[in-house]
């Protein structure tokens, strides 16, 4: 059978989301090219299928558009033009704004706003995501509404049109950027203006580029989009169109991993100081955590007013907040391979695997071993 040709047009180059593509495409002996979209869309190609992200490029869209004229399968791996009917494969947009919003509750924040460069049909799902999470309307900071889009790089322009902003919003608050690298500029300008990260701003990146996130001052968290799969995905759907199948009749949208948290979101946003000192304790023992009533001691108030205290500024229970806890660290100890499912049972404080397991799969859709191989229960 003869190899088929495929050419990608995948931008930003992100090196999981072409791994995802080239795994599928290594199995099945593809023929790929990659094109360089900042210059143009190759002439008179001809191939087999396409696997590409449409933004503004005005170049890839009339090679997009050519492509089907032509009869030939073109696989789109965003949502930035939802006015092209193409067949998709997506990251979950919207879960990811939904995730941060968990995450920014569960560090007991109340108040989120948004930061992106430029305002799109994605974005607008991340920020969709963000608010239903959130059970409000975010506070909304788009960097293409206050200065020329010609000098949205420029350090000093930003400064000027943000630091305000930021200065503005009611604290404490979670920020969520549209990616890790706008996230990295937001963190700059925050420690620039001393503005306290995360204590006053816990700042939360999308797309977890662990060389970005974790070479900062201040460690970035972010939510795992998992783009390898939705690479992989794209791939397997194109092949599918390339055998004569007919496209889905919506995208195929691929759910995120979680949120890999790092100090930027490290706080304990609660006011009173007594449940901050009850919290670092839980965290500090999950393994071995004192009893309810040792805890209260160990704090300085009687049982009742502790208890008063996590439903009052967590909305939940002691033990509820704990179970969350761990498994917040077994998430972390699950992506270490070298960590078994029973020794992350263990060093999180569960009473056997089995009951680890099953809290696990409730919290996360997936049991550990499931969720470790980057599979979820959607």
């Amino acid at each position: 059978m003869k190899a088929r040709n495929v050419m990608l047009m995948v931008d930003p180059p992100i090196p999981a989301r072409f791994e995802g593509i080239m795994r599928h495409a290594r199995a099945r002996g593809w023929r790929v090219t990659v094109a360089n979209r900042l210059v143009r869309a190759p002439r008179g190609w001809d191939g087999d299928g396409a696997i590409v992200t449409l933004r503004r490029d005005a170049a890839v869209v009339r090679f997009a558009e050519e492509l089907v004229r032509r009869g030939i399968p073109v696989v789109d791996l965003t949502l930035h033009r939802p006015d092209m009917a193409l067949p998709r494969t997506i990251p979950d947009y919207e879960g990811a704004g939904r995730l941060a919003a968990r995450h920014f509750r569960d560090i007991g924040l109340k108040r989120a706003a948004w930061f992106s460069a430029e305002w799109s049909n994605v974005q607008r799902l991340f920020f969709a995501g963000l608010a239903a999470g959130m059970g409000k309307t975010p506070a909304r900071i788009v960097l293409a509404d206050l200065v020329p889009r010609s000098r949205l790089d420029d350090p000093d322009r930003f400064a000027a049109a943000l630091a305000p902003r930021l200065r503005a919003l009611p604290k404490p608050a979670g920020l969520l950027a549209y990616n890790d690298e706008e996230a990295a500029r937001l963190l700059g300008l925050c420690l620039d203006e001393g503005l306290r990260v995360p204590d006053e701003l816990a700042i939360l990146g999308i797309g977890n580029d662990a060389f970005l996130c974790e070479n900062q001052i201040v460690p970035l968290s972010s939510v795992e989009d998992d783009l390898e799969r939705n690479g992989y995905e794209g791939a397997v759907l194109l092949e599918r169109l390339m055998d004569g199948a007919a496209p889905p009749p919506e995208p195929l949208v691929v759910p995120c991993r979680g949120v890999r948290a790092r100090r930027s979101t490290d706080t304990l946003a609660v006011a009173s100081p007594v449940l901050r000192r009850a919290l670092q304790i839980l965290s500090a023992r999950l393994a071995n955590p004192p009893g309810m009533a040792q805890l209260a001691e160990r704090v300085g108030v009687s049982r009742a007013t502790l208890d008063r205290l996590f439903l009052r500024e967590l909305g939940r229970p002691a033990h509820a907040e704990l179970l969350r806890r761990r498994l917040a660290r077994a998430k972390e100890l699950l992506r270490d391979p070298a960590v078994s499912v029973a020794e992350v049972s263990r060093r999180c404080g569960f009473c056997n695997p089995g009951y680890f397991a099953a809290a696990f799969a409730r919290a996360e859709g997936a049991t550990p071993r499931r969720w470790r191989r980057g599979e979820t229960g959607a």
